[in-house]
C-alpha cells in the first residue's frame, strides 16, 4: 500500500491511493516534539514523544541520551534508539566539525520485533525486520511529497507512529540558529 504524507501547518495526513485520509498526526501542544496519531475517525490511537534520559556514563554519546517512544494508552509500545554516522576505523562517532553527525539508522523495538530503519544515500529510508523489507520511504528534503510504501500486515495508525519516529530521526541533526 502506498501512502502519501500531506503536511499541514501543525498536522500531517496519511492519504491512501484513493485520496482518503487513513490517519492523522498532530502536535499535542503548540510547541514541542510530542505528537498524537489519530485514525480516520479522529480517535487518538497512539502518542509519540522524545524522552531525555539521565546521564549514566561520562562518555555517553548524544544518541544514547534520548529515547523515541510510541505510546498507546500512556503505555510504551515501541521505543527507538538512533545511531550516528562514524568516520573512524573503530566506529566512533565523528566529532562536530562543520555539521553535527548525521543519523544513519534507528533501531525500533516494536510489539512485532526489532525493526531497523536505515537512511539511504538519497535521504530515502528502508524499514526492515530480520532482513525482510517492511516499508520504503521516499527521499526527504525534496520538493515532492513524501510517500510511505508499506506492507498491509500492521495497522496504519502504527505506521503513522513509525513515520513520526522517522521525522524525529531525519531532523535530529538539524542546527537551530538563534
Amino acid at each position: 500500500m502506498k501512502l502519501k504524507i500531506q503536511k499541514g501547518f501543525f498536522t500531517w495526513r496519511l492519504v491512501n491511493e484513493k485520496g482518503e485520509t487513513v490517519a492523522k498526526i498532530s502536535n499535542q501542544k503548540i510547541i514541542g516534539a510530542a505528537k498524537k496519531v489519530s485514525d480516520n475517525k479522529g480517535n487518538i490511537v497512539f502518542t509519540t514523544d522524545i524522552v531525555n534520559l539521565p546521564r549514566q556514563e561520562k562518555d555517553m554519546s548524544y544518541a544514547d541520551s534520548r529515547k523515541y517512544i510510541i505510546y498507546k494508552n500512556n503505555n510504551p509500545v515501541a521505543s527507538a534508539n538512533l545511531f550516528l554516522e562514524s568516520n573512524t576505523e573503530d566506529g566512533a562517532t565523528r566529532a562536530f566539525a562543520i555539521r553535527p553527525p548525521q543519523v544513519v539508522k534507528m533501531a525500533v523495538e516494536t510489539p512485532y520485533g526489532k525493526w531497523l530503519i536505515q537512511r539511504q544515500k538519497n535521504n530515502g529510508l528502508t524499514i526492515t525486520h530480520e532482513g525482510t523489507t517492511l516499508a520504503n520511504v521516499s527521499p526527504f528534503f525534496k520538493f515532492k511529497p513524501i510517500c510511505l510504501e508499506i506492507s498491509e500486515k500492521h495497522e496504519i495508525t502504527f505506521w503513522a507512529g513509525i513515520y513520526v519516529l522517522i521525522e524525529y530521526m531525519m531532523h535530529e541533526d538539524d542546527i537551530i540558529l538563534v
